[in-house]
């Protein structure tokens, strides 16, 4: 199912998806393999946010443990940028904002993070998309 998402992203049909979801490719951290997965994402001028979830059931995130090149399709154009994991529980300050942009585009998002109890910020782990010093 990816590599169809994959192939329509960057085809001229990828009006039907482009708004919403994009391509994310990174070098694996240990293997050094190219990954390439299809994500939901959120704009907030050029940055890009990603919500992970269930990020217990994931590990592609955690690539991102530091700053790492990513590149990124939308709209049928790879940016290149420099991914890095936000997880609420260790950065809430960093991620509240990141989380309100994303809810902002997604508002059923917050489903996969419980209810609104004071501590979703907690709960969220976002790959934080900036563009790449040139």
């Amino acid at each position: 199912m990816n590599t169809i998402v994959v192939r329509l992203l960057d085809s001229p049909l990828h009006r039907l998806m482009s708004g919403s979801t994009d391509v994310i490719r990174y070098a694996g951290r240990r293997s050094g393999k190219t990954i390439t997965l299809p994500t939901q994402y959120a704009a907030r001028g050029e940055d890009v946010i990603i919500l992970v979830g269930r990020p217990d059931s994931k590990s592609w995130w955690r690539n991102f443990s530091e700053d790492r090149d990513i590149e990124v399709l939308i709209k049928r154009r790879w940016l290149e940028m420099v991914g890095r994991a936000v997880v609420g529980s260790v950065d809430p300050e960093v991620a509240e904002p990141l989380l309100d942009a994303y809810l902002a585009k997604f508002p059923r998002a917050a489903r996969v993070l419980g209810p609104d109890d004071g501590h979703r910020v907690e709960r969220a782990v976002l790959v934080w998309c900036r563009p790449r010093a040139r």
